[in-house]
């Protein structure tokens, strides 16, 4: 016996009869068999504790199962109520930023200036969020309607299509005045093709955005196919008889007949008007624009008509492709001019600040007006930017008497045509340095529309006028002409402070493909020709050829 409990078998067997409680070994459970043979070996004693222990071993087995079943079931049940209770705080959490950083808690200033940066139609969604975003919404500070509202919702093109969009614009420009309440209101736009017929819808727009404050009016009415001035709708201008707020009015295709003893534009700043009619002489309403700064004048017929008027605070004047007989203004504080067309007459009374223009002739070929013509009208300038079309076979050009005394850049894109055997017309670019004697950059930008021609016979020297300011010359589309040789000697020989000249045989229209033309035959030819001509050791400090 003492062999017996001396054996681990034994020990542990003692051990579980003591101790009903405690739970079997691991080691009982695993190895049932061994038991048996134990009690077989050890006699009758043995038998008996074999049978105790059987009945022990069953009754501790079922226990054993059952806590083991019923510790892992506890354990399972707290891992799942941790797992919500994280879960719960992590959406808690959630909840508390997305309250923390919603629209909601933002200042209403603020959610204004966010609603006013939307359009309209997302202006509208977000209104259904909250009370505050409708309120807002109602007094949205940008009303822009244009064609992309109704563009979608009809693909007809014949007069039936276009009198249902027109009809659901004018609906639902008219539904948002209802909704808008009339505040805080800044830009009032219409970009849409209407016409006279529809003027009662149009002044009843206006007159919102007049007695709304707006600062801005938009009017684009640009129709689909050409409108007379029968059919073009009527500018309101007894709408803006009363005080107002009007700064900028940008009108296009309507008809302009102010009433002559019109003043309701005093606060006007910008003014621009394109493809408009006009029926009646607006130099009267454009001088009582006391504080108008900016006059755009694009497309528009004056007939026979003069552009005339005087203004205080005019800085920037812009007139492209406008039929007019003259320009005569007063416009002490004008700065920057800017003209595309034809050579007209053009006067400015006592414009000293008068630094920068722009000037585009065309379509005729007339450099010559900007030396005849220029110097007398623009006398102050300090930099001229032009674009011009000239004929290689030109002859000279004359020479105004008055000068740019002040001139100090020079920007001019010049189209030749004509035969490049003939040198009058480009040669007459030296034209520019004769009535520019301050000048300091000059920038020629040459652009043919004809090929390089070898040139056989010698040039000789050019004529001497020497030039004691000239500084920076850059003459690109330079592919050898004979009249561009000429040009090229007559500047580096008078020109007495130049510093740098470079020589680029592409023009700018070539620019940006300049990997596929830069092998070009024709550009290899124009860099044989400068080559042959131009003695590059003479000029190697200060001749760039590219």
């Amino acid at each position: 016996m003492g062999k017996m409990l001396s054996s681990p078998c034994a020990s542990q067997l003692a051990l579980a009869s003591l101790c009903p409680e405690l739970p079997p070994p691991a080691s009982f459970l695993l190895a049932p068999p061994s038991l048996s043979l134990c009690a077989k070996k050890t006699g009758a004693f043995d038998i008996k504790i074999s049978t105790i222990i059987s009945g022990k071993k069953q009754w501790s087995s079922s226990k054993g199962m059952s806590s083991v079943v019923a510790r892992s079931s506890a354990r399972v049940a707290n891992q799942r109520k941790r797992h919500l209770y994280k879960s719960s705080l992590r959406a808690a959490t959630r909840r508390k930023k997305s309250r923390n950083n919603s629209l909601h808690d933002l200042p209403e200033e603020i959610l204004q200036i966010i609603i006013s940066q939307l359009t309209l139609k997302d202006a509208a969604r977000m209104s259904m969020l909250s009370r505050m975003c409708k309120r807002l919404w109602n007094c949205h500070s940008y009303l822009s309607f244009d064609a992309a509202m109704v563009t979608n919702s009809c693909s007809k093109r014949d007069q039936e299509g276009r009198s249902s969009q027109e009809k659901k614009f004018i609906d639902i420009v008219n539904t948002v005045l209802r909704c808008h309440d009339g505040t805080n209101l800044k830009q009032f736009k219409v970009a849409f093709e209407l016409r006279k017929e529809h003027s009662c819808s149009l002044d009843n727009w206006i007159g919102f955005a007049v007695s709304s404050h707006a600062s801005e009016i938009v009017l684009d009415l640009d129709p689909k196919s050409p409108r007379t001035a029968q059919d073009a709708y009527d500018f309101p201008f007894h709408l803006f008889q009363s005080e107002n707020s009007i700064q900028s009015v940008w009108v296009k295709c309507v008809s302009l007949k102010p009433p002559h003893d019109f003043s309701g534009f005093r606060k006007l700043t910008k003014f621009t008007i394109s493809s408009v009619h006009i029926l009646e002489d607006i130099g009267k309403l454009l001088s009582n624009c006391c504080a108008l700064k900016w006059l755009n004048i694009i497309c528009c017929n004056f007939g026979k008509l003069k552009l005339h008027g005087t203004f205080y605070r005019l800085l920037h004047f812009c007139v492209i492709y406008s039929e007019v007989q003259a320009i005569e203004l007063h416009a002490i504080d004008l700065a920057i001019f800017k003209y595309v067309g034809n050579p007209l007459p053009i006067v400015f009374y006592e414009s000293p600040k008068l630094k920068v223009a722009n000037i585009k002739l065309s379509p005729y070929y007339d450099f010559g007006y900007v030396c005849s013509g220029l110097p007398t009208t623009l006398p102050c300038l300090e930099e001229l930017y032009m674009d011009v079309r000239l004929k290689a076979e030109a002859p000279e050009y004359a020479i105004s008497q008055v000068k740019f005394n002040y001139l100090r850049h020079v920007n001019c894109t010049v189209y030749i045509s004509g035969h490049p055997n003939y040198t009058g017309g480009i040669l007459g670019l030296a034209s520019i340095l004769k009535v520019a004697p301050v000048l300091e950059k000059l920038d020629l930008h040459m652009d043919a529309g004809m090929y390089p021609y070898y040139i056989f016979k010698p040039i000789g020297d050019p004529p001497s006028s020497p030039h004691n300011h000239l500084k920076i010359v850059r003459a690109t589309g330079f592919i050898g002409f004979e009249g561009q040789i000429q040009l090229a000697l007559y500047i580096l020989q008078n020109a007495r402070s130049l510093q740098s000249m470079t020589i680029d045989p592409l023009s700018l229209r070539h620019a940006r493909s300049k990997k596929d033309v830069n092998n070009s035959i024709h550009v290899q030819i124009g860099r044989e020709i400068v080559h042959k001509f131009i003695d590059l050791e003479k000029y190697r400090d200060v001749l760039t050829i590219l």
